[in-house]
Protein backbone atom coordinates (compact mmCIF):
# COMPACT_ATOMS: atom_id res chain seq x y z
CA UNK A 1 0.00 0.00 0.00
CA UNK A 2 0.71 3.50 -0.52
CA UNK A 3 1.22 6.30 1.55
CA UNK A 4 1.49 9.77 -0.57
CA UNK A 5 2.29 13.26 0.99
CA UNK A 6 1.88 16.35 -1.70
CA UNK A 7 4.86 18.91 -1.57
CA UNK A 8 5.48 21.77 -2.48
CA UNK A 9 3.84 25.42 -1.61
CA UNK A 10 1.64 27.66 -3.05
CA UNK A 11 3.05 30.74 -2.52
CA UNK A 12 5.99 32.55 -0.75
CA UNK A 13 4.35 31.22 2.48
CA UNK A 14 5.27 28.25 2.79
CA UNK A 15 4.21 25.17 4.14
CA UNK A 16 5.96 21.99 3.47
CA UNK A 17 5.79 18.06 4.05
CA UNK A 18 8.49 15.30 3.37
CA UNK A 19 8.77 12.51 2.60
CA UNK A 20 6.59 12.77 -0.66
CA UNK A 21 5.18 9.23 -0.49
CA UNK A 22 6.45 5.63 1.86
CA UNK A 23 5.40 2.27 1.01
CA UNK A 24 4.30 -0.10 3.96
CA UNK A 25 3.01 -3.55 4.34
CA UNK A 26 -0.01 -4.21 6.07
CA UNK A 27 0.61 -4.16 10.03
CA UNK A 28 3.70 -1.75 9.79
CA UNK A 29 3.11 1.56 11.27
CA UNK A 30 4.86 5.23 10.85
CA UNK A 31 6.25 6.30 13.98
CA UNK A 32 6.36 10.41 13.30
CA UNK A 33 8.07 9.73 9.78
CA UNK A 34 5.34 11.93 7.95
CA UNK A 35 6.85 15.74 8.65
CA UNK A 36 5.23 19.09 8.22
CA UNK A 37 6.70 22.56 8.77
CA UNK A 38 5.95 25.94 7.75
CA UNK A 39 7.51 28.93 8.24
CA UNK A 40 4.82 31.86 8.57
CA UNK A 41 5.18 33.62 11.97
CA UNK A 42 1.88 34.41 12.80
CA UNK A 43 0.22 30.85 12.49
CA UNK A 44 -0.23 28.73 15.54
CA UNK A 45 -1.85 25.95 14.32
CA UNK A 46 -1.49 22.61 11.96
CA UNK A 47 -4.33 20.46 10.62
CA UNK A 48 -3.92 17.09 9.66
CA UNK A 49 -6.05 15.93 6.29
CA UNK A 50 -6.78 12.40 4.47
CA UNK A 51 -8.14 12.23 0.94
CA UNK A 52 -8.85 8.49 -0.01
CA UNK A 53 -10.23 7.06 -3.10
CA UNK A 54 -13.38 9.35 -2.55
CA UNK A 55 -11.44 12.85 -2.88
CA UNK A 56 -12.85 13.82 -0.15
CA UNK A 57 -10.76 15.70 2.71
CA UNK A 58 -11.33 14.49 5.94
CA UNK A 59 -9.89 16.07 9.42
CA UNK A 60 -7.80 13.78 11.47
CA UNK A 61 -6.43 16.75 13.56
CA UNK A 62 -5.06 19.60 14.65
CA UNK A 63 -2.66 21.02 16.58
CA UNK A 64 -2.50 24.95 18.46
CA UNK A 65 0.22 25.70 20.15
CA UNK A 66 1.47 22.28 21.36
CA UNK A 67 -1.82 21.15 22.54
CA UNK A 68 -3.28 18.24 20.11
CA UNK A 69 -6.84 17.65 19.24
CA UNK A 70 -7.18 14.09 17.64
CA UNK A 71 -10.49 13.37 15.87
CA UNK A 72 -12.21 11.13 18.05
CA UNK A 73 -12.86 8.56 15.21
CA UNK A 74 -9.53 7.84 14.41
CA UNK A 75 -8.04 7.78 17.72
CA UNK A 76 -5.54 5.46 18.77
CA UNK A 77 -4.94 5.05 15.37
CA UNK A 78 -3.48 8.22 14.40
CA UNK A 79 -1.43 10.77 16.32
CA UNK A 80 1.43 13.79 15.92
CA UNK A 81 2.81 15.87 17.89
CA UNK A 82 4.89 19.39 17.82
CA UNK A 83 4.21 22.69 17.76
CA UNK A 84 1.45 24.30 15.47
CA UNK A 85 4.01 27.71 15.39
CA UNK A 86 6.01 25.67 13.40
CA UNK A 87 5.90 22.11 12.58
CA UNK A 88 4.31 18.62 13.19
CA UNK A 89 4.99 15.21 12.55
CA UNK A 90 2.33 12.52 11.91
CA UNK A 91 2.04 8.78 13.01
CA UNK A 92 -0.26 6.06 11.71
CA UNK A 93 -0.69 2.76 13.64
CA UNK A 94 -0.43 -1.04 12.11
CA UNK A 95 -1.48 0.26 8.59
CA UNK A 96 -4.12 -1.57 6.51
CA UNK A 97 -5.57 -0.99 3.11
CA UNK A 98 -7.98 1.58 4.56
CA UNK A 99 -5.10 3.97 5.49
CA UNK A 100 -3.94 4.00 2.23
CA UNK A 101 -4.49 7.77 1.14
CA UNK A 102 -2.84 11.30 0.34
CA UNK A 103 -2.22 12.90 3.71
CA UNK A 104 -2.03 16.82 3.60
CA UNK A 105 -1.39 19.10 6.66
CA UNK A 106 -2.27 22.51 6.49
CA UNK A 107 -1.10 25.45 8.06
CA UNK A 108 -3.11 28.69 10.00
CA UNK A 109 -3.90 31.73 12.49
CA UNK A 110 -6.27 30.39 15.41
CA UNK A 111 -8.65 33.94 15.89
CA UNK A 112 -11.80 33.38 17.00
CA UNK A 113 -12.39 37.32 15.41
CA UNK A 114 -10.57 35.92 11.90
CA UNK A 115 -11.49 33.21 10.15
CA UNK A 116 -10.28 32.03 6.79
CA UNK A 117 -9.20 29.04 4.53
CA UNK A 118 -5.78 27.67 6.19
CA UNK A 119 -2.52 27.33 3.74
CA UNK A 120 -2.57 24.10 2.15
Amino acid sequence: MCICFPTGAADTKSVSQKPSFTILRTGESVVSEINCSHSISSYDQIYWYKQDESRALKLLGYLYNNIQNVEEDVKGKISFDGDGRSGSSLSIAAVGLKDSGVYFCAASLHSALHTHDPEL
